[in-house]
Parts: structure tokens; sequence; C-alpha cells
């Protein structure tokens, strides 16, 4: 990859963002690790197979490097088991996103193979998809903040993100988890809203809609901020070697 690696796009077509299904955190990264190196304007190389190092694991998301290794061989183990479920109005489907791994014993490195019926979501993408820097979501450390930073960029234009209860669940692959909504606040909502708040660029809010008494959808506004850069200012005091750190919380 590049040097520039966390400025590249992930881009896939809207019914795949859409889509049903539940990762891991690593397995999140190692798959925007693969869906970066395409060209979504373009069909799939002919070989269908993308590698990932743990270096750029490692780099990228800030991983120990001393468990990278066992990080990646774990996370493409278990994205090879799991399935994705998409409804794009005209066909229900059911598939999984790859269709094998390799692991390179002691080089450090695994490439995948993307599903044919994952191919259609990720290639020659015209219209309806959308696409997200791997910076902008590189420090997030929950599943659910990113799967909610990636319903909100869908509606950037509008900056309002309105669905129903169950189907935001479904989507989430947590449909059968945390029948009480107090949990689901706690457990979901609140961690996504605190954690987009502290480390990316978009400041969040979530609200209930009602049918009755029952918590029918869930609308969520936001709006982008310039995102804060800690910087770290010294300057010299009145006796020799005094040093104070000043933080500037805002860029330039």
């Amino acid at each position: 990859m590049r040097k520039e690696s966390k400025d590249l796009l992930v881009t896939r077509h809207n019914s795949l963002i859409e889509g049903c299904y539940k990762l891991s955190l690593d397995e999140q990264r190692l798959l925007y690790l693969c869906i970066m190196q395409l060209d979504p304007r373009k069909p799939l190389p002919k070989d269908n197979c993308f590698t990932v190092t743990a270096n750029d694991f490692s780099s990228i998301f800030k991983v120990d490097s001393t468990n990278v290794y066992r990080q990646l061989e774990q996370a493409s183990k278990e994205l090879a088991e799991r399935w994705v479920r998409t409804n794009d109005g005209k066909y229900k489907e059911q598939f999984r996103w790859v269709f094998g791994m390799r692991y390179h014993e002691n080089e450090g490195k695994v490439t995948l193979g993307f599903s044919p019926w994952v191919v259609p979501y990720l290639t020659s993408l015209y219209k309806q998809f959308t696409s997200i820097k791997i910076s902008q979501v590189s420090d997030l450390r929950s599943v659910y903040s990113i799967r909610l930073f990636e319903f909100l960029m869908q509606f950037k234009s509008t900056g309002k993100f309105i669905i129903e209860l169950e189907k935001f669940k479904l989507r989430l692959g947590i449909e059968n988890e945390y029948k009480r909504f107090p949990d689901f606040k706690k457990r979901v909502i609140d961690i996504a809203l605190k954690e987009l708040k502290e480390k990316s660029n978009l400041m969040v809010d979530c609200k209930k809609i009602l049918e009755g008494r029952k918590i029918k959808q869930l609308e969520f506004t936001f709006y982008e901020v310039e995102k804060k850069e800690t910087k770290k200012i010294v300057r010299k005091g009145n006796k020799k070697g005094e040093e104070q750190f000043a933080l500037n919380l805002q860029n330039g």
C-alpha cells in the first residue's frame, strides 16, 4: 500500500452498507484494508485476491506490533466464516464475504478473495454508493461506532438519518440482543455517540420517535466539525529547563 494509505477510500454500494451482519473490530478493519485496494469504478482484478500485511494493519489502526500477527490471522479465519444479508428492493440475498483466505506463515500477511456474490457491491459503481476515508474510522474502537458512521455518511447532504429501531438492530446483527431499550442505548448508542464525538469529525445526536408508548424509530441528526488535533507547545519558563505544555485543541 502507498505511504498515504490512511487517505485512501473505502467505497461500497449502499445496499451492502445497509446489509445485515456482525463482525469483530479486527474483521471490520481487515475488510476495509482489502476494499481500499479496489478502484470502485473498474471491474475486479482477474485474480480477485488482496493481500494485507501486519505492518499496514498495525500502522493504520495503531495496533500493538507484538499482537498484530495473531490478530491478523484470527481475523482472517473468522471473516472467512461470516455471512452478510442484503436487500436491494429486488432481491434478498445471503452470501459470505470471502471465498477463501491464506495466511502466509512467518511472512506477516494474509490474502483474501472476495466472494463472487459480494463483488457487484464493490466494483463498477457509478451510483448509489458511499465512500469514506480510512482515516475517518481508523481511530474508532467500537464496531457500532463504525457502522453508525457508515450509515450517517449516506445522508451527509441532509445531516439526518431516520431508521426503525428493529431494522437498526437487524443491520447490526444484534436483533436478538438487548431486549430492553435502556440496555441497547447504554451498550450500543451511547458508546457509539461518545466515540464519534471524541474521535471523528461528526457531532451526532439521537432521539426516540414514539408510536404510542412504543419506541418505533431512531432519528440521528449530525453535522461535521473540524477534527480536533492535540498539539504540544513547549515554552521556556523563568527557570532554566522549566517547560510549560499547552494544549491547542484547534487546528492552526
